[in-house]
């Protein structure tokens, strides 16, 4: 969760045009075939989570994590906090609850990720650190380091593994001085995680979210995503011309180079960076950007937009703006498989207006959010294809408020993202918040406020990611 707007500390964890960018030939398809029906992953209101995280093993296992709030803040039931996990053994048909893997320590944030050889990496939030967890039983048990920082107020943690290595990466924000620091975790005898190494991979630029890292397992190199404040700084509020960065650094966490992946002529106030390399060594970044037009902005669109660097960061191309029918989105997340091939997610609707914060009025309808996707084959030609598939039906009425912990009670069901991964075969699996059984008014106020839902989507038909399965045994 993120936490600006709280006096620069860790304030979840006390509660819980670049001109219109690349050409790229698109097509929409309101209706599709495309996925599964939506399956509920949390069983009851005792398992209330929302922003999920999903990763696929080789071995056709998906596991997904989710942040309860500090003391169980988000559990109708009052439960004990700490991050939540999930495990399918059925391609998402059915869902096993296996408790919280860092207890009452954790529940501020949650991120998971699973090697070549199916041992799990998790990572969380606590009031002073972050957690780090290692499971090599399909996470029946966990072993976790409540330090799993070398540094301490922190903000927003996610966690990436290298092949089937003893060791992992985990970087985050560092409120006291608005830097990003990557954490290199190594496995002990004892199957705990340690950290051997940090460094510091952004720029002078305060950042203004802590974005996502990717691990480059062609070329053993490791990524670290953020977005800078634009004119002014981060405490002014939302700005224009931010910057989207990209730091690069070896296995070994060496001295790090920083590239400007993109410069935006709007906001990316509204969501964190996301990026992943393919197979090929391609690195792709995305956000979300706020493009304001008309009397106050209200006419505005908020789009999400990809760069896709081919020499490994050092340069980028034009950015490409992924909705084409949607006209409001918020949250994006990517994922890579075979060369140039690329799914993006996000929440979007079809209302103009400056932000996802501030879509519904008095005299339209409610605003009702869904699940899209925009993806592509060939991600990496001068004119890409990009396919719009509306991937759910209604699972958010009203606004979406960005702003992190300065968020109104009640207004920020759905906290910060969702996100996407593909499994063995190459297809899409995403898991998503639904809160779509509150009651909004008019003005997108949440008159009841029910408990989310944690859900997931699998793909059925369509193309795949990857050219070749990574397990033939199962596809």
């Amino acid at each position: 969760m993120r936490t600006k707007f709280l006096f620069g500390v860790t304030a979840s964890l006390l509660i819980l045009a670049i001109a219109p960018g690349a050409a790229a030939r698109k097509r929409h398809q309101p209706d599709t075939h495309l996925f599964k029906d939506p399956v509920r992953v949390s069983a009851d209101d005792s398992q209330t989570a929302a922003e999920p995280s999903i990763r696929a093993a080789r071995d056709g296992n998906l596991y997904i994590v989710a942040p309860t709030g500090l003391g169980g803040a988000r559990t109708q039931e009052g439960g004990s906090g700490g991050d939540l996990i999930w495990r399918s053994t059925d391609r998402g048909k059915t869902w096993t609850y296996l408790g919280s893997y860092d207890q009452a320590a954790g529940g501020g944030d949650a991120d998971i990720a699973v090697d070549r050889s199916g041992v799990l990496w998790g990572s969380g939030l606590t009031i002073a650190n972050t957690t780090a967890a290692i499971s090599t039983n399909e996470g029946d048990m966990w072993c976790v380091n409540p330090v799993g920082s070398l540094d301490s107020v922190v903000d927003r943690q996610w966690i990436e593994t290298y092949k089937s290595e003893p060791f992992a990466f985990m970087t985050t924000g560092d409120t006291k001085d608005s830097s990003i620091i990557l954490d290199r975790l190594e496995r002990t005898p004892g199957d705990c995680p340690v950290v051997s190494n940090t460094i510091t991979v952004s720029g002078d630029d305060e950042y203004q979210w802590p974005g996502e890292l990717a691990v480059d397992e062609k070329n053993d190199l490791v990524y670290v995503s953020y977005n800078t404040c634009g004119i002014g700084a981060c405490s002014d509020g939302p700005q224009l011309k931010d910057k989207i960065m990209v730091a690069r650094t070896d296995l070994t966490l060496g001295d790090p180079q920083l590239f400007t992946a993109a410069t935006t002529h709007g906001d990316s106030f509204d969501s964190f960076t996301s990026m992943d390399v393919d197979q090929a060594g391609n690195v792709y970044v995305v956000w979300n950007e706020r493009r304001p037009r008309g009397t106050n902005g209200r006419r505005g669109f908020t789009n999400s937009y990809l760069a896709v660097s081919k020499d490994r960061g050092k340069t980028w191309g034009d950015p490409i703006k992924l909705n084409q029918f949607t006209r409001t989105t918020a949250f994006p997340w990517i994922v890579a498989g075979s060369k140039g091939r690329v799914a993006v997610t996000y929440y979007g609707i079809r209302r103009l207006g400056k932000s996802p914060e501030t879509v519904a009025r008095p005299e339209r309808p409610i605003p009702k959010w869904k699940v899209w996707v925009s993806y592509s084959t060939d991600a990496l030609r001068s004119d890409p294809r990009f396919h719009e598939v509306r991937a759910t039906g209604t699972i958010h009425e009203g606004n979406i408020c960005t702003s992190g912990t300065g968020c109104a009670s009640g207004t920020r069901d759905l906290l910060d993202f969702f996100q996407i991964d593909l499994d063995p075969c190459g297809h899409m699996v995403i898991t998503y918040t639904d809160n779509s059984n509150d009651e909004v008014d008019k003005q997108g106020n949440r008159v009841v406020n029910n408990p989310e839902r944690v859900m997931f989507l699998g793909q059925k038909s369509g193309p795949k990611f990857y050219a070749t399965p990574l397990n033939d045994k199962i596809c």
